[in-house]
């Protein structure tokens, strides 16, 4: 009997970060899925139910916040786990604690270029909290 695989959506608007993380989480035995921007991110939350989102801030259709707050609304999606990725935070700033208030709830935030190891491990204890 397999072990169901998770599944994580990123959400970028930049290509090669995006296929780069997608790659590393492939690897690590998830199923991905892609978004470029709000819509996309808001239509594949609903219909894949993914275990966690990363998701960049910055897009050119809207910021990434306004998204948390629309996925926090919803009822089939407001309890999945977000992190975000992004380069509003400075590199040396990122000890891998960082957090990101918005509206009721605080989110783990990284620097990219991204630290791969720790970003596998938040991952995998936000899904893990979550689901209990």
């Amino acid at each position: 009997m397999s072990k169901e695989k998770r599944k994580i959506l990123l959400v970028d608007d930049n290509p090669v970060a995006q296929k780069m993380t997608e790659k590393v989480f492939l690897n690590d035995g998830y199923q991905v899925f892609l978004a470029w921007g709000k819509d996309e991110c808001l239509r594949k939350a609903k219909a894949e139910r993914p275990d966690a989102i990363l998701m960049d801030i910055i897009f050119p259709d809207g910021d990434g916040r306004e998204f948390v707050e629309q996925l926090k609304q919803d009822p089939d999606t407001r309890d999945i786990p977000i992190v975000f990725a992004t380069n509003i935070i400075d590199l040396k700033e990122d000890k891998g604690d960082l957090r990101i208030a918005i509206g009721d709830g605080s989110y783990r935030a990284f620097a990219k270029p991204l630290h791969y190891p720790k970003l596998l491990s938040v991952v995998r204890k936000e899904i893990n909290r979550s689901k209990n």
